[in-house]
Formats: C-alpha cells, structure tokens, sequence
C-alpha cells in the first residue's frame, strides 16, 4: 500500500542530532521522526505576567527609602526613640503583608496559552509541571526580596564585626558560614519571615549604636546575634 510522504530538512548540531536519536529511543519511539512529531503536538507554551511582581518591587523600594531617611537621621544626630523603632517595624510589617499577598496570588496562577485547547497530554504536562514548581517558584520568586534583605543585614554585621578589635577571625567566617549555609534556605515561609525579622530588628540597633563613632562591635552584640542564629538554627 502506497503511504504518502513528505520530507522535511533539519540543519542542526551533530550533538543536537545524537541527543533526539537517543531520547527516541529511550522513551521507546521507532524513529526520531515519530518522537519529533509527537514532541511538536504536544508542545504548549505558559506565559505569566510578571508585571506584577515589579510593581511590588517599587512599593518596597519607597517604603525602605522611608526607612534609609530615618536610619541617616538617626546616624547624623546619634539618637533614637521608642517611635522610631516602632516605625521600623510598622514599615517592615507593611513589606511583609506585600510579599504576602503576591504570594497568595502566585498560587492563583493566571494562566495564558497559545493554543485554543489543551489534549489530555497536555494537561497532564501542566499539571506536572505545576506540582513540581509550585513550592519552589514561588518562595524564590516571591521571597526574594526577604532573602535579599536577609543578605543585607548579614554583610552590614560581619563589616561590623570585622572592624572591631574586640572579635576574632572565627566569629567572622561563622557568619559568613551561617547566611550561606543550609539554615536559612530550609526554613519554612513563616519561620524564614521571623528570622528576617529578628535579624532585621537586631540590625538597625547595631546601627544606632555603631553610630557613635567610640562604639564598636562588642561581645554583648555577638552574644545577642548568636542567640538569634542558634534560635533557627534548629529548625
């Protein structure tokens, strides 16, 4: 029986062309034709609108540019008060709530294909992909900016404490060792939040201290910060 036939030419790397050959066969397919074709009715493509998330971003960025203001003011006159820790954390609280919400609504996904309808393939590609994703994607998508936070008040503590006389090398490297480590990249949502809150909380009056210029990174702040750390340090 005649089988009517086409071809169609490829120009792609030799590496390219052992790859599909041997996936072919791995996933069982007679030919790398068949695979090919397969591969093609099955393809679809997500798109995301992430426009969202740098909307988030420049509400963060204006809120912390409210607390750089307060943290210069209190540099420059070497004094703070009761309001301007309760700011702080008001400020930082309305952050949280931010990241928060996106996050819940990340879990929403909207979802926009160019195909007009999915096979059944194609949904159960989806639904795959989402379960494999929908931990992890959202945490570095949507906990970025607390992870970035995290880092930031870390290199300022560590500066701090390798300019003073009072620490060793030791207490330095620990800290360095303790943001790269596995503690703070398995922590839960909630606990990650609370860590960043205390860490941050810590930060701020380490800078309202070290303001004065006779002031120095001392074994009550080490004392205070390990405290912290050997906190989470057990979840």
């Amino acid at each position: 029986m005649f089988v009517n036939k086409t071809y169609l030419q490829l120009s792609i790397e030799k590496e390219d062309k052992e790859f599909i050959k041997n996936k072919a066969e791995e996933l069982g397919y007679k030919s790398a034709s068949a695979f090919l074709v397969e591969s093609a009715k099955n393809h679809f493509r997500l798109n995301l609108d992430m426009s969202v998330y740098k909307n988030l971003a420049r509400e963060i960025n204006y809120i912390g540019k409210n607390i750089n203001s307060l943290i210069r003011r209190i540099n420059t006159d070497g004094i703070y008060s009761d309001s301007d820790i309760d700011f702080l954390k008001k400020n930082q609280k309305i952050i949280i709530n931010l990241i928060n919400k996106e996050y819940d609504r990340l879990l929403n996904l909207k979802k926009n294909f160019t195909s007009e309808s999915l096979n059944l393939n194609d949904k159960e590609n989806l639904v795959r992909a989402l379960q494999k994703n929908q931990i992890e994607v959202p945490k570095k998508l949507l906990l970025e900016e607390i992870y970035e936070q995290i880092k930031d008040d870390f290199i300022y503590i560590i500066q701090a404490i390798e300019k003073s006389p009072e620490q060793d090398k030791e207490i330095e490297e620990y800290t360095w060792g303790y943001l790269y480590g596995e503690t703070v990249f398995s922590l839960d949502n909630e606990k990650l939040i609370e860590f960043a809150n205390e860490v941050f909380i810590y930060t701020q009056k380490l800078k309202m201290k070290l303001a004065k210029l006779d002031n120095v990174f001392d074994d009550s702040d080490w004392f205070s910060l390990k405290e912290i750390l050997d906190k989470y340090e057990i979840y």
